[in-house]
């Protein structure tokens, strides 16, 4: 199970032709691989666009579990309302920051902001996403309906971002949130937040016990993979992640963007293949 941005994809934000070579061969050759991101489905599988998966994938932070060829929902984990109605009239009182928000109706995600409330995070956000199919403003006749929320994404300066999470630390007390780095928007960090039960780590034992795997080795390289490498059996950080994870990590591995999973994914596979055999 391997993390995306910053671990299995490349500079680029994109996963290179060596990785998907390595991962295919790997998967064809029984290897259960697949990846949990912050990402969406549409996102996700477009930068990973030629890997060929068999097993779920698990999106959004943990809280949507899809198929991996159409992105069909397998689980989903929503966000408690009230929850969302505080985070919402907290932003609203401040001013400074603005979530972008998704929500799960009439069978799909959707992806939600306040058009008449933008500021350089939603901008960013929503800037790099155009046609996506998902993108819905929240307007006087399309509401929010917070019952509806499975995540919420504000992207703002880190010392907002600080002062909001301090301002909501009770409500976010039940909830799992990160506050995570990206170097694709420098200057503006993520504050992520979702249900306590739609982690990454919630995800990926659920996903163990539908294919009743018995062994499970994780990679990542920020704050959110944390929960993940504590229910693994092993956890490789790549050489570019932060040092509250290479902290406890079973050992780091080389950069995102030297293929470092894909290959210590195909020889890891290949040396239990070998075991099997002899």
């Amino acid at each position: 199970m391997s993390d995306l941005d910053g671990t299995l994809l490349g500079a680029n934000s994109a996963i290179s032709p060596t990785s998907v070579r390595l991962l295919n061969e790997a998967v064809a050759a029984g290897a259960l691989f697949t990846y949990a991101t912050a990402r969406s489905f549409t996102s996700s599988s477009r930068v990973t666009e030629g890997l060929h998966l068999s097993i779920p994938v698990v999106t959004c932070g943990g809280t949507i579990t899809a198929d991996p060829d159409d992105g069909a929902p397998r689980h989903v984990q929503l966000l408690d309302e009230s929850v969302a109605r505080i985070i919402s009239a907290e932003c609203g009182r401040t001013g400074a920051v603005e979530p972008v928000w998704f929500t799960f109706e009439d069978g799909r995600d959707w992806v939600r902001w306040r058009p008449d409330r933008m500021t350089a995070g939603v901008e960013t956000f929503t800037a790099h996403r155009a046609g996506d199919r998902r993108l819905r403003p929240i307007t006087v006749d399309d509401p929010l309906d917070h019952a509806s929320v499975f995540y919420i994404t504000i992207i703002a300066a880190r010392p907002s971002l600080v002062t909001l999470r301090e301002a909501l630390a009770g409500p976010l007390r039940s909830t799992a949130h990160f506050l995570n780095e990206d170097p694709n928007t420098p200057g503006l960090d993520w504050l992520e937040v979702h249900n306590q039960d739609g982690t990454k780590a919630q995800a990926v034992q659920r996903l163990m016990s539908d294919l009743r795997a018995g062994r499970l080795v994780v990679f990542g390289d920020n704050h959110n993979d944390v929960p993940m490498f504590a229910v693994a059996d092993q956890g490789f950080a790549v050489a570019n992640a932060v040092t509250e994870l290479k902290a406890v990590a079973t050992a780091v591995i080389g950069r995102h963007d030297t293929d470092a999973v894909a290959r210590h994914i195909a020889a890891d596979h290949q040396a239990h293949v070998e075991a099997r055999a002899g």
